[in-house]
């Protein structure tokens, strides 16, 4: 089937759902500051994870306000030698088991975002904010992570009921699809 990914326009809410997805993180940020200095084995998270949530904002706000670009695939280097990073622990919603009731505030806050209207159609026109909204919602233990779908809209084709109809225009002349089932 030939098809083409439409790029999708940003909603209107766009800034005003940043804005508050920036007020949500930065309230866990300073929870994350305060109470991981206290708690001797997640001292060591405190600087990364702190960074993280902090960039986590930044790039939701530049995913949800402008178009998908299509970027190409990075070449690795010949010799890249790099360090074992610190990584976080990956336990699904390990941040509220550790901080408490504190955290599940936020968590909470989150899941009433990601459940607004607004909010759901700004991940379907941006696939890029639910990339940068899953490993948020890893940590927390959000029930309903955003799933990110890219919708596909035929084009220039012919697909009626699953019957293969053909493609006009190619070659000059019509070109079937291939039946599958």
């Amino acid at each position: 089937m030939n098809t083409q990914i439409l790029p999708p326009t940003p909603p209107d809410a766009a800034p005003e759902l940043a804005l508050r997805f920036g007020a949500i993180m930065a309230g866990l940020a300073a929870l994350v500051a305060r109470r991981f200095l206290r708690m001797p084995h997640l001292m060591r998270f405190t600087v990364l994870l702190y960074g993280r949530i902090i960039r986590a904002v930044r790039r939701f706000e530049r995913a949800i306000g402008r178009p998908q670009r299509v970027r190409a695939k990075r070449v690795a280097r010949a010799g890249d030698i790099r360090t074992q990073a610190i990584s976080l622990p990956r336990g699904h919603g390990w941040l509220v088991r550790e901080l408490g009731w504190e955290a599940a505030a936020y968590l909470c806050q989150l899941e009433a975002l990601l459940a607004e209207p607004a909010m759901q159609a700004a991940l379907a026109a941006s696939p890029g904010a639910g990339r940068v909204l899953r490993p948020i919602c890893q940590m927390l233990g959000v029930a309903a992570a955003p799933i990110v779908i890219a919708t596909a809209v035929p084009v220039a084709g012919y697909w009626v009921d699953g019957e293969a109809l053909g493609l006009d225009g190619l070659s000059g002349g019509v070109v079937p699809f291939a039946k599958i089932g």
